[in-house]
């Protein structure tokens, strides 16, 4: 049995303990997740009861208010999340830019098919009304809206090795589809040091540094990284799906900046 201390845990360790256990010693400045002091005008966004009550009750594990704050999401941003899904995380976007902002949502043929609609994100859009956000449909590797602000993949930059996607013209595509200092944003499961790619289907997980590589090497500096999703409890060596463990992995947040 697998037991969970993220909240005492993160008490206790300096972040960057933490973070240099999980990840590594090539880690950049920390920003504690003690520092991500949420706004009241982003508290009041994220409680917006249009957002789906199961969403709401994800937030205490997944934390949008201090991971838009890490990021600098602000209102009035165009930004686009990668393999949005049913719109989790396009929702806490949406609410964060406002409605004077643009959340463009990509899913690919792929998850589209797994759908009666083929849309996605058709709940989001036409029952919660979220009018800020453009549903695209498109290969990961294809050209994205030009101009963005900040781009996401959120835990699904695993997956990518598993569908065999060509990771190398995706970050290129994020790169030429951002403004020049552009946030490039990825969350994803931390895999044991030494698993490399391996364990991406196996226990949907991916070392840090394998992401770090190939998402500089398309032109990307990795700015920052946070402790904020650290769990020092989590082995690395179970799925992701494990009752006891979902919702509770031990997650690099990484923040990429396109260069200047």
């Amino acid at each position: 049995m697998i037991t969970l201390k993220r909240r005492h845990f993160l008490t206790l360790l300096p972040s960057a303990v933490l973070v240099s256990r999980a990840y590594g010693a090539d880690t950049p400045a920390i920003t504690p997740s003690a520092s991500l002091k949420v706004s009241p005008a982003l508290k009041a966004a994220l409680a917006n009861p249009r957002r789906a009550t199961d969403d709401i009750k994800r937030d205490d594990a997944r934390k949008p208010g201090e991971t838009m704050t890490f990021y600098g999401i602000k209102p009035g941003m165009t930004v686009a999340e990668l393999m949005a899904g049913k719109g989790y995380f396009t929702s806490v976007l949406a609410e964060t830019v406002g409605d004077t902002g643009k959340v463009y949502g990509q899913n690919n043929a792929w998850l589209a098919d797994r759908f009666p609609s083929k849309r996605p994100l058709a709940d989001l859009i036409d029952k919660q009304v979220y009018k800020n956000v453009v549903e695209v449909a498109a290969e990961l590797e294809a050209p994205l809206p030009t101009g963005l602000d900040a781009v996401f993949i959120v835990m699904f930059y695993h997956d990518t090795v598993c569908m065999n996607v060509d990771r190398a013209a995706m970050n290129r595509a994020v790169y030429a589809a951002l403004k020049p200092g552009g946030i490039y944003g990825v969350i994803d499961h931390v895999a044991a040091r030494g698993t490399g790619l391996t364990e991406a289907n196996k226990t949907h997980r991916i070392e840090r540094h394998i992401v770090v590589e190939e998402v500089t090497a398309a032109g990307f500096q990795l700015t920052a990284e946070t402790d904020l999703l650290a769990n020092p409890d989590d082995p690395l060596t179970v799925p992701v799906s494990r009752q006891e463990l979902r919702g509770h992995t031990n997650q690099f947040v990484l923040k990429f900046n396109k260069a200047t």
